[in-house]
């Protein structure tokens, strides 16, 4: 296998996958913006508690909203359909097609979760900071008319800007890591068992969490759940970073630039000092053996 051979089957696998699901994906993660900005003259506005907040401070927290509800929709989407995506190329017999590229079924995979997860998640980091941008300029518009656009310090909102966005990619590649075991079995499911997979796995984890623990006082279940979820959380971003120590309860607010890039290089080697733990190691060993499952029933099923 020459690498300029896979780097072309590879990058042709990634454009059909781009093909076939942007205009969805730029459609889920738009509709919101939109239809706040649509509803926006109608409507009242409302920033925080402050009700004077400082213009650059009010840009930064809604740019900051923005990206974090686009990013957020963007999951949920994504998680919906990753399921179905492990029979896709089954039913509708384009598997024969790909496979004459040829492409191996480990490639056509990589591809598909690739773009699904990983890409599609730092597109909409990007789609939800230009959302954001032009969300704050309409409602500071809307609370304080053009004047306040010139008391907008762009220089404390650019440099921070990209330094939250570059820790939220890394956060998004480690977040799919974290969370791989549980997308990718629910994957293996609905290879196997089509369309009763997913329910499958559903009741088996809740009926097998409620007997350890209600019967044998065993929560292992669910603090394994906890755990992964827990550890995808901080994973993405830790907010407890920015907040005071002994002030738990304070609200986040906009620091200085060297403030938001210290938190932001502080963070992510927090985040990558848990890729130690060994729930992410267990995890990425299911996630193995997941793939591994994935594979053999495209084998079996072509």
């Amino acid at each position: 296998m020459s690498t300029p051979h896979f780097q072309t089957r590879f990058k042709t696998l990634l454009q059909r996958e781009w093909m076939q699901h942007h205009k969805g994906w730029l459609l889920a993660m738009l509709a919101l913006p939109v239809i706040a900005l649509l509803a926006l003259p109608f409507g009242g506005v409302q920033i925080g508690e402050a009700k004077d907040l400082p213009p650059t401070e009010s840009v930064g927290a809604i740019m900051a909203a923005t990206m974090l509800a686009v990013w957020g929709i963007t999951v949920l989407m994504t998680s919906f359909s990753l399921p179905g995506l492990a029979r896709r190329d089954h039913q509708d017999r384009s598997i024969e097609f790909w496979l004459s590229l040829p492409a191996s079924h480990s490639e056509s995979l990589i591809a598909t979760l690739f773009m699904h997860t990983i890409f599609v998640l730092v597109l909409a980091l990007g789609v939800g900071l230009i959302s954001g941008v032009v969300m704050a300029l309409a409602i500071t518009l809307k609370l304080g008319g053009f004047a306040v656009w010139t008391q907008v310090s762009w220089y404390q909102l650019v440099l921070p800007a990209l330094a939250v966005m570059g820790r939220l990619a890394l956060g998004s590649v480690l977040f799919t890591l974290w969370i791989a075991p549980l997308f990718m079995v629910f994957m293996v499911a609905a290879a196997w068992l089509k369309r009763w997979g997913v329910p499958a796995v559903i009741t088996a984890v809740v009926a097998t969490g409620v007997t350890l623990h209600k019967v044998y006082q065993n929560p292992i279940v669910w603090n394994l759940l906890a755990e992964q979820l827990k550890g995808a959380g901080s994973a993405f971003f830790d907010a407890m970073h920015m907040i005071g120590e002994g002030e738990p309860s304070v609200r986040l607010e906009v620091r200085g630039v060297s403030d938001v890039l210290s938190w932001a290089g502080h963070d992510a080697a927090a985040a990558l000092a848990q890729t130690a733990s060994p729930h992410f190691v267990g995890g990425l060993v299911v996630t193995a053996i997941c793939f591994g499952l994935l594979i053999l029933h495209r084998r079996n099923s072509h």
